[in-house]
């Protein structure tokens, strides 16, 4: 089965989680699918904001942006059906609402096997599933030894 348009969700400070997810998305996408590469930046509160160099933003999306189209190349996805968000904010809240914007048909998000710790306390992954009105397709990583 492919997918029209999908919003695959990455970090690029994971990106064993960040591959996996575009690979995921490149595989569903069949050769019509639309990819949206979305990586959600951590929310800065605005006391933290001005301790930082006036072009950390524009670095960090630079980096983001630089790292997605590397892996996108490698996973084969096609350069005229892929494209490249970074938001700032709740992972869980960004990735939903880019979602419904795009009116997409699936959300790829890579994953590792829960911890204990997310067993208890939840993850961006879990929210996603929990919420998302569209399929998900959670692609599952080896966590970290």
């Amino acid at each position: 089965m492919s997918y029209a348009t999908i919003v695959a969700a990455v970090d690029v400070n994971a990106p064993d989680l960040a591959r996996a997810a575009i690979a995921g998305a490149a595989d569903v996408a069949g050769s019509q699918g639309v990819v949206h590469l979305l990586y959600v930046r951590y929310y800065l509160p605005t006391r933290y904001s001005e301790l930082l160099d006036g072009s950390f933003d524009e670095n960090e999306e630079r980096d983001a942006l630089a790292a997605m189209k590397t892996w996108a190349s490698e996973a084969g996805l096609a350069p005229d059906r892929t494209h490249f968000l970074t938001r700032r904010g709740r992972v869980r809240d960004e990735v939903l609402t880019e979602a419904a914007r795009l009116k997409a048909d699936l959300v790829v998000i890579g994953s590792h096997q829960p911890s204990l710790t997310s067993r208890l306390l939840g993850s961006n992954a879990s929210a996603i599933i929990h919420q998302s009105p569209v399929s998900v397709l959670v692609v599952r990583t080896h966590a970290p030894e």
